[in-house]
């Protein structure tokens, strides 16, 4: 069964700012005089937030400036920042992933979270919701909580239940849902009033009357499904699918600690027992990881996180340490880190292998290496070869960052001749002579040096790729023919003849270039 945590933090804005102000400074909201946020709407300036002391004065939000002024002549304002507010939002949202990785905003002034199967590491639904409240007081907030199968009906109890904590049992939204307003389905205004005007001010009033007879009660047909729809999500946890802010990792490892770490002495020991875990959970499922993301929770609200990739699906718990130990131990541990965890956010299928026989060593792979340097260098300055679809001997390959998945190299065809094992990055000129202009070379000069040819193969027609000359309105490339060659030293080239004889002057004569050497 599904359960669904939603947090509403009523004072959002006016407690986002006092948490803003730096550590000895005043606070820029005081707590003895009356106090509001306003900003500019189509008409006036209104206010959109107020401390308790403008509240003692029955100033609320949706109230213009100038008529809160007027009702209380003291009262201090500020320009609201609704911009900085949603950013501390989502700030606090990937905090309280410490509770569950499937969580997101809900409007301005909510989160909710999907706690199925976690609240047993609190001690129960009680202990989770005990642990969210008294954290979210110790940064200063006001929360008030909601716990349902349902988001619909965690947003209502959180809002219009009975206390700051509000639950339903499993099972049991429709029966919670019954005395609350109909304010609590997340209607329009104009909604709620035309059901008000209707006699229907419960959710259980809704509910109870026939789906036909209600839409009939409705003169435009899009507010009775706005209200059906919304009804049905409150009720229904299929209707409501949530999408997560960050997707959730399947595999992932939790290290609660007793007391906030304030030193980083104990992190690689807490580093080894998380890659321990996750490595164990990889290696039951045959999976290895692509990527891991850690996260350090500090107890002041704010968090470090890091993500670390490898070129090929790993699940060894020390490698990920290697990987992982550098950056870790730079992580600034504030007032102290009271949980961290190590998540797998890709990851392949790896099969089990056998690594090396009883009695020999065999070579240490190079994947390790190329995960260190691109994870210290950055992983765009490691690449590798990665094949191209073109038959240009210089276009059949590119470089790519060595994280990026590798492509497999097709198969050569059996009729194509060898290729050299060194390719030149750029084909070099040399000058030929030939016994008849279109034979083979009997000498070429490569790099002021003159060699005799003594035995040759080829040629080896290359047609260019006029399909991307004409895509670029370039002038046609020429074709190639290539040889092998070898001179009287042993020294094997691959070169080849760029155009050919042709009788009209126009397309100039032949050029000759080295392009590959043999081993």
């Amino acid at each position: 069964m599904t359960r669904i945590v939603s947090i509403w933090l009523p004072h959002w804005p006016i407690e986002r700012l006092k948490r803003a102000a730096k550590p000895g400074a005043s606070s820029p909201i005081p707590d003895d005089r009356p106090f509001a946020l306003a900003a500019m709407t189509e008409r006036a300036m209104t206010i959109t937030a107020v401390n308790a002391a403008a509240r003692a004065e029955s100033i609320a939000p949706g109230l213009g400036l100038a008529d809160a002024r007027a009702r209380c002549p003291r009262l201090q304002s500020a320009p609201a920042e609704p911009e900085r507010d949603a950013q501390a939002l989502i700030r606090l949202a990937r905090w309280c992933g410490r509770y569950s990785p499937s969580l997101n905003v809900e409007g301005a002034d909510g989160l909710w979270l999907d706690v199925t199967g976690v609240a047993h590491l609190f001690g129960g639904e009680a202990g989770l919701l005990d642990d969210i409240t008294v954290r979210l007081a110790g940064l200063g907030l006001t929360a008030h909580l909601g716990l349902a199968d349902t988001r619909g009906c965690a947003w209502a109890l959180a809002r219009f239940g009975d206390g700051p904590r509000a639950t339903a049992p499993a099972g049991g939204a429709g029966q919670a849902l019954d005395p609350l307003p109909v304010e609590g389905l997340r209607l329009t205004p104009d909604t709620v009033t035309l059901l008000k005007r209707l006699g229907l001010r419960r959710i259980g009033q809704l509910a109870a009357l026939p789906r036909a007879s209600l839409k009939r009660r409705f003169a435009a047909r899009a507010a009775a499904e706005a209200v059906l729809t919304r009804l049905d999500q409150a009720l229904d946890p299929a209707a409501e699918p949530g999408a997560p802010l960050i997707p959730p990792p399947y595999y992932m490892a939790r290290l609660p600690f007793p007391e906030p770490l304030i030193s980083a002495e104990p992190f690689e020991t807490a580093l080894e027992t998380l890659a321990d875990d996750l490595c164990a959970r990889l290696a039951r499922d045959l999976q290895g990881a692509r990527q891991v993301a850690f996260t350090a929770y500090r107890s002041d609200g704010t968090y470090a996180w890091m993500t670390v990739g490898l070129s090929t699906a790993c699940r060894t718990p020390a490698h990920l340490v290697r990987l992982l130990k550098e950056k870790v131990l730079e992580i600034d541990a504030g007032f102290g880190i009271d949980l961290m965890t190590l998540a797998a956010n890709a990851v392949e299928r790896l099969a089990p292998e056998q690594t090396a026989f009883a009695e020999g060593r065999e070579a240490a792979p190079v994947a390790p290496l190329i995960d260190r340097l691109s994870n210290r260098l950055g992983p765009d300055r490691v690449t590798r070869a990665s094949p191209r679809a073109s038959h240009i001997p210089e276009r059949a390959e590119r470089y790519r960052p060595a994280m990026a998945r590798p492509a497999p190299w097709p198969a050569e065809p059996a009729h194509m001749p060898p290729r050299p094992p060194l390719l030149l990055e750029r084909p070099e000129p040399i000058a030929v002579v030939a016994e008849v202009p279109e034979g083979p070379p009997a000498l070429f000069t490569w790099r002021c040096v003159t060699r005799r040819i003594v035995r040759t193969q080829g040629p080896e027609r290359i047609a260019p790729e006029w399909w991307r000359e004409i895509a670029r309105a370039r002038a046609p490339s020429r074709p190639r023919d290539y040889y092998r060659i070898e001179d009287d030293q042993g020294a094997r080239y691959w070169v080849f003849r760029d155009g050919l004889y042709q009788p009209h002057p126009e397309h100039g004569p032949p050029d000759w270039y080295l392009h590959g050497l043999f081993g």
